[in-house]
């Protein structure tokens, strides 16, 4: 029954996986989780993409990519342009990073024989939190990138390709710029805590059971 149980399970993530629309949901859902984004996208991930080939864990990060890729099109120039000054120069070098990750991830699946996920031609970011005022972008960029770095963290010890563990680490520290980035924004410290990259008291399988009914 055990073996059985685990071999549904795997076939609903492969299904799942195959689904970036599925994907791009979940992530909204975990942005709109509360708690620590960080702990809670490193818990997504590591749940998802257990048993995971290295195409499926690059098409995943490809999703988030062109989720935040087209958060950051719309803050700029779309219907979130609620940004001015300072924190609008930093959207906009945000965006052009997210782009390029697309980009790069893109032409390494592509390289590698895969097919690239495509944007979704809409993003229910609303359920995150107030996309009305300046405040409340800032506050959702800092969530998303919070999530991103978790994500990438959750799925770098999945990778079996060492150049592609490499390509992920250089995408994930340029995100955890930008939370900090953002974090300052917020008026909250930039650096953060260990809470903040490793979860309370390192409770992983807490933030798991929290996140589990997403998966689901």
């Amino acid at each position: 029954m055990g073996n059985m149980e685990t071999e549904r399970r795997g076939f609903s993530r492969r299904d799942f996986l195959k689904t970036s629309s599925a994907v791009a949901a979940g992530l909204v859902a975990v942005m709109a989780a509360g708690g620590s984004p960080i702990a809670n996208g490193r818990a997504y991930a590591m749940n998802l993409l257990q048993g995971a080939s290295d195409l499926d864990i690059l098409n995943f990060a490809l999703t988030l990519e062109h989720l935040e890729a087209t958060f950051y099109k719309w803050v700029v120039s779309g219907k979130y342009a609620r940004l001015s000054g300072d924190s609008l120069v930093v959207a906009t070098a945000v965006r052009d990073h997210e782009i390029a990750h697309v980009d790069f991830l893109t032409k390494a699946i592509k390289a590698a024989g895969g097919k690239p996920v495509g944007p979704l031609s809409n993003y229910k970011f609303e359920a995150v939190g107030d996309t009305s005022s300046a405040a409340g972008i800032l506050k959702i960029a800092e969530t998303l990138e919070g999530v991103g770095v978790g994500a990438y963290t959750g799925a770098a010890h999945l990778i079996k390709n060492a150049d592609y563990l490499f390509a992920a680490a250089q995408i994930e520290q340029v995100e955890a710029r930008h939370h900090g980035a953002f974090r300052w924004f917020n008026d909250i410290n930039p650096a953060g805590g260990y809470q903040d990259f490793l979860g309370p008291s390192y409770d992983v399988p807490t933030v798991k059971k929290q996140i589990a009914p997403i998966i689901s």
